[in-house]
């Protein structure tokens, strides 16, 4: 009797490992946009830190021209430094949703071959019940014919 292969079986494979590749790529690109938004919260977390103390000094009338100048500066950088998190992680965002595209392709075109080895599997069976029914109606009727 003779097995069943599936005839785009090279093919499933192929896609199965583009699959596992392109989940990995979709998890490095997911935590590289974690990390980017970790480091916006750390920014805005000492923005408003920066802000708490600016109040504290104006509120204390320290010294409130140094503080001004201070905290500009520092207001200056962090505001550079978020301009440029946000538009870094607008662009890891972008990456993740290209992984998560193909991804999704990959994994419909797998679907496919799945349901083509199903078509094709069911095909084989009535083929190999069909050899079956033949051989065990050739050997009724060599019966017959031999009594």
């Amino acid at each position: 009797m003779k097995k069943f292969k599936f005839t785009l079986q090279a093919l499933f494979d192929y896609k199965v490992t583009v699959e596992k590749m392109q989940k990995s790529e979709l998890k490095k690109a997911q935590q590289a946009l974690q990390e980017l938004l970790n480091e916006e919260m750390r920014l805005l977390q000492a923005y408003a830190d920066n802000e708490r103390s600016l109040e504290r000094a104006l509120a204390e009338n320290l010294n409130v021209g140094r503080a001004l100048s201070e905290h500009d500066a520092f207001f200056r950088f962090l505001r550079d430094a978020l301009k440029a998190i946000r538009e870094r992680v607008l662009a890891a965002e972008e990456v993740v949703r290209a992984c998560q595209e193909r991804l999704i392709t990959t994994m419909k075109e797998i679907k496919t071959y799945n349901k083509l080895r199903d078509e094709q599997l069911v095909r084989y069976r009535k083929e190999v019940q069909a050899e079956e029914t033949k051989e065990i109606e050739d050997l009724v009727s060599f019966n017959v014919i031999n009594e």
